[in-house]
């Protein structure tokens, strides 16, 4: 796991924020969380859908959201939408905090600058990771390994390590353990081929019907 992921980890999160609400005497009413979720796009989000549900609703039993930092609200591409939903939640009354930044959130001329900043770096670094994956899933395609996605019937995944030497077939469900490892595309059982063949065979004589059929 990356110091970033790590950093982003809901457990360490909810303790930063834990401790920023006792230093603060708040108290913590409703955990609102996206666990595993991109946060490029609020669709997708039932966490961060609710917030805003329960905050427009009126009907919210706090005053106060506590956030860990400015791109918690999502990596969104274009950065007004997370400057969005802090405005709806300030428009309804209730306060946003960031728990981990350095500058305090008063609505001042500085903390504006400072979210800007933040949502745009949060928006660059969501791009650029998403251009070094893409290429890198391309060099290790270009290289014959696969690179996820469910295979076909009548194939197999052979795991391989960095030597190429053969470490097993990974099952339905299974997935590789070490980044070094790799997975090639193996014929299936005969059985498997069999059943193919067969499929073959049988559309083959199908079209070679239809065409003598359309001579006559």
């Amino acid at each position: 796991m990356s110091r970033e992921l790590q950093r982003y980890s809901i457990k360490n999160q909810m303790t930063a924020i834990a401790a920023y609400a006792e230093a603060n005497s708040l108290t913590i009413v409703r955990t609102y969380a996206d666990e595993g979720r991109s946060g490029l796009r609020i669709k997708g989000r039932p966490g961060l859908i609710e917030l805003i549900e329960d905050v427009q609703s009126g009907q919210a039993d706090f005053d106060h959201i506590l956030v860990y930092d400015v791109s918690r609200w999502g990596r969104f591409q274009d950065v007004d939408e997370s400057a969005y939903y802090e405005f709806l939640c300030k428009r309804s009354g209730v306060q946003v905090e960031y728990c981990a930044e350095l500058f305090k959130n008063d609505g001042t001329f500085v903390s504006g600058i400072a979210k800007s900043l933040k949502r745009g770096m949060a928006a660059e670094w969501s791009r650029e990771l998403s251009v070094k994956v893409h290429a890198g899933h391309c060099r290790v395609a270009s290289l014959g390994y696969r690179v996820g996605a469910p295979v076909g019937y009548g194939l197999r995944r052979l795991m391989v390590d960095e030597s190429e030497h053969p470490k097993g077939f990974l099952a339905k469900g299974q997935f590789k353990a070490l980044q070094s490892d790799r997975v090639r595309l193996q014929h299936g059982s005969t059985e498997e081929a069999a059943v193919i063949r067969s499929i073959f065979d049988h559309s083959s004589t199908a079209e070679d019907r239809t065409a003598t059929s359309g001579a006559n």
